[in-house]
């Protein structure tokens, strides 16, 4: 008996607690109240029997724990109940003043983060040329992420300082652009091209490179990639092409140049430039007062990427580019922080609802 009453007076303080948070209405506290304060057949009245037959020197101790468990039990009780009806109360009201007539509330909708409206702006921008989406995965081999774009052995990019490989496989990596993808779909299309009568496609989605995270550089960003392969195209079908879709993005008026820059992938390459769709190529804090912003690089698709796939560079040619996302988005929305893009601020996105 010694043992058995401290552990029952134990067990039911233990239990009470998680008893009362389950009651969600008066009805479940009243029946909860009967079985612990009740008079007939409760914890208190059992209690209060094992007390009877306690022995005389531990009567005082136990029957002061015992009283102290049932008052704290008691006001338990009496504060979930104010609880419950002060609910109720509040329900009463809600439930009186609601007016079924009226449509309801209408839920609060999600959106696209910026990032990803403008990449599909620039589908849009294309699809009227005949370009479709082409996608890749992002976990690519050497073969597709580097060889397939005849990029040397020696090329920095291949360094592990650089580019993240994955220490499952030393031949696996996270694409560091989505050229990858060109590769892939002219592995695919090479042994109907000329039923195809050519390919046009993009290349949207996430990239990674080893890059310090600050204000202008991520280890993660995005891109799009285009790609087009024909008969007897040349750099006069990419700058016209390119005129076409920057103007449909920065307004008519926008005027492109190229610059020559060295791709491994293409030859002849260049650097493509508009007039800053800011100051209207005047001058300002984005152009660094040149009139001129950066926009892509680009060039004529070296012999070797068509031979990679199988096709045949004598018969076959072609141009490709590619556009950083966030630099993009930065001009346009004159945002200084990329890292903003990502950190899913409500009030950030909301500005940003005017991007596109």
């Amino acid at each position: 008996m010694d043992q058995l009453l401290p552990a029952e007076i134990l067990e039911a303080g233990q239990a009470f607690p998680r008893a009362l948070a389950a009651c969600g209405d008066l009805d479940s506290l009243l029946r909860l109240k009967g079985i612990y304060v009740g008079r007939e057949a409760s914890h208190a009245a059992r209690l209060m029997e094992l007390l009877k037959v306690a022995p005389k020197e531990q009567k005082r101790d136990l029957g002061a724990a015992i009283n102290a468990l049932k008052q704290q039990w008691e006001e338990g009780l009496k504060h979930r109940q104010a609880e419950l009806e002060t609910a109720k109360k509040s329900l009463n009201a809600l439930a009186s003043s609601w007016d079924p007539a009226l449509p309801p509330p209408t839920p609060a909708q999600g959106a696209l983060n910026p990032l990803n409206r403008l990449m599909d702006r620039l589908v849009e921008v294309f699809r009227p040329l005949g370009f479709h989406v082409e996608e890749g995965p992002e976990v690519e081999t050497e073969a597709h992420n580097f060889d397939g774009l005849n990029i040397p052995e020696d090329h920095p990019a291949k360094a592990s300082s650089d580019t993240f490989y994955l220490a499952v496989h030393p031949e696996l990596l996270l694409r560091t652009h989505t050229s990858p993808v060109q590769v892939r779909t002219l592995l695919r299309v090479a042994p109907d091209l000329a039923a195809r009568g050519g390919v046009r496609f993009l290349a949207p989605g996430r990239v990674y490179r080893k890059d310090e995270i600050d204000p202008t550089h991520s280890p993660m960003f995005h891109q799009v990639e285009g790609m087009l392969v024909g008969h007897g195209i040349g750099m006069q079908h990419l700058k016209g092409t390119l005129e076409y879709a920057l103007r449909a993005l920065f307004g008519p008026h926008t005027e492109i140049r190229l610059r020559p820059s060295y791709f491994p992938f293409v030859e002849p390459g260049c650097e493509v430039d508009v007039s800053c769709p800011l100051c209207g190529a005047k001058g300002c804090r984005v152009c660094k007062g040149s009139g001129w912003v950066e926009i892509l690089g680009a060039g004529l698709i070296h012999p070797n990427v068509l031979r990679y796939a199988g096709i045949d560079p004598d018969e076959w040619s072609g141009w490709a580019f590619g556009m950083g996302v966030e630099r993009m988005a930065m001009m346009l929305s004159q945002t200084p922080d990329l890292r903003l893009f990502f950190e899913n601020d409500q009030r950030f996105l909301q500005a940003m609802g005017g991007l596109d």
